[in-house]
C-alpha cells in the first residue's frame, strides 16, 4: 500500500483562495507544519501564522486542521485536482461554519 501521510511538497510556497461566496480566506503554505491565514469577516481581520496538521489522502487531496489565535478550530478537505474545498469550523463562540467552495491557486506577484 502506498504511503498516504506525506505532505504534498508542491503546496509549499503557494497561495490559494478558498471561495465560500463573499468569504474568501487566502492560505499560504510555508512548510508542512505552517500556514499563513488571511481573511476578512465583517469588521474582523485575520492575518496570522498557524501550526497545521495535514494528511495526504491521495494525490492532490489533503485533510488539514488548525486552531487560530481567536480559538476558531478549522478542518478542511482540499481537493486540488477538482478545485473543491470543504470547510468545517467550530468558532470560538461555539457556532459551526460549514461550507463548500472553490479552491483557486493565486498567481505569484
Amino acid at each position: 500500500m502506498a504511503e498516504t501521510n506525506v505532505f504534498p511538497a508542491s503546496l509549499v510556497g503557494n497561495s490559494f483562495d478558498c471561495v465560500f461566496g463573499p468569504f474568501v480566506p487566502r492560505l499560504t503554505f510555508f512548510s508542512p507544519e505552517e500556514l499563513h491565514v488571511q481573511a476578512s469577516i465583517g469588521a474582523t481581520e485575520i492575518d496570522e501564522m498557524v501550526k497545521i496538521d495535514m494528511t495526504s489522502v491521495r494525490p492532490n487531496l489533503v485533510l488539514m486542521s488548525w486552531t487560530e489565535q481567536s480559538g476558531n478550530f478549522i478542518v478542511q478537505l482540499q481537493d486540488h485536482e477538482n478545485g473543491i474545498v470543504h470547510n468545517y469550523a467550530r468558532l470560538a463562540d461555539g457556532q459551526l461554519f460549514c461550507a463548500q467552495g472553490a479552491i483557486q491557486s493565486v498567481a505569484v506577484a
